[in-house]
C-alpha cells in the first residue's frame, strides 16, 4: 500500500478498545515516585550512594521525582538540596542523578522544575495521540520520535506526505485533542502486552518485568 493509499483509508476506521475488567491501576512501591504520581513536585528521600563519573558527580537515591533520559524524553531537571540536578540517566541497577556539585549521603528534599516536566508530559502525549491516530486511520508507523526544548519531531515510514494528506492527519489529530479523551496510567506484565492491545511490542532484548503503560481512552495504549 502506497502512501496515497494509506491516506485514503476512511475515518471509519475503528478505533482502539480494551477489556475493562483486565487492566488495574496498580503501582507497586519499588516504583519511582515519577511513576507512582507524574505531577509529584517534591519528594524528601535519602541519598544512598554518591560518585563521580568522567569529572561529573553524581548521587543516588531511595527514590525520586526525577524522570531519567529514555524514550525520547529528555531526563528531568531540579534541585536535589541545593545542588542543580543537570541530568539523569538509568543504568542497569541504579537511576544516577548528575549534580553541578557533590552531594553527601543522609536525608534530602527534591524539588521538580515542573514546567519543564509538564512541557514534556504534553509533548510526549501529544505524540502518542499522533502517531495512534497515523497508524489506524493511515496505516502510517512511527519509527521514531524525539523530544526537544524548541522543537519536536515524529518519524513515519514513509518517505514523503503530501501538503494535503499532512493536512488531513493534522486535522484528525486536532479531532482527538478537542474530544479530550481521558488518559490514565497502569503497570503490566510484558508478558500481558498482547491481550490488553499494547500498540507497541518492542522492547529492550531480554527485558523482563513491568512496564509503565499510558491509556489514552478509547484511542491508544502504550
Amino acid at each position: 500500500m502506497d502512501a496515497a493509499q494509506r491516506f485514503q483509508k476512511a475515518e471509519s476506521s475503528p478505533t482502539w478498545s480494551r477489556d475493562e475488567t483486565f487492566i488495574e491501576n496498580r503501582f507497586p512501591m519499588s516504583l519511582p515516585a515519577y511513576h507512582r504520581d507524574a505531577y509529584l513536585r517534591e519528594l524528601d528521600t535519602v541519598v544512598v550512594d554518591t560518585g563521580v563519573e568522567d569529572g561529573r558527580p553524581f548521587a543516588v537515591l531511595e527514590d525520586t521525582v526525577f524522570y531519567p533520559e529514555g524514550g525520547g524524553q529528555p531526563a528531568d531537571r531540579g534541585l536535589l538540596g541545593r545542588a542543580d540536578v543537570v541530568d539523569v540517566q538509568k543504568t542497569s541497577d541504579e537511576i544516577r542523578h548528575y549534580l553541578s556539585h557533590a552531594a553527601e549521603q543522609g536525608p534530602v528534599r527534591l524539588e521538580l522544575d515542573w514546567q519543564r516536566r509538564r512541557d514534556h508530559m504534553q509533548q510526549h502525549t501529544a505524540q502518542h495521540v499522533l502517531t495512534a491516530v497515523a497508524l489506524q486511520h493511515f496505516d502510517l508507523r512511527t519509527t521514531a520520535f524525539h523530544l526537544g526544548p524548541t522543537v519536536s519531531d515524529i518519524e513515519l515510514d514513509v518517505p514523503k506526505i503530501e501538503a494535503r494528506n499532512l493536512a488531513l492527519l493534522e486535522s484528525t489529530v486536532a479531532e482527538e485533542i478537542r474530544a479530550a479523551r481521558a488518559i490514565s496510567y497502569l503497570s503490566a506484565e510484558v508478558a500481558d502486552f498482547e491481550r490488553l492491545g499494547v500498540r507497541s511490542l518492542r522492547l529492550p532484548e531480554g527485558f523482563t518485568g513491568e512496564v509503565r503503560l499510558v491509556e489514552i481512552e478509547g484511542l491508544d495504549l502504550n
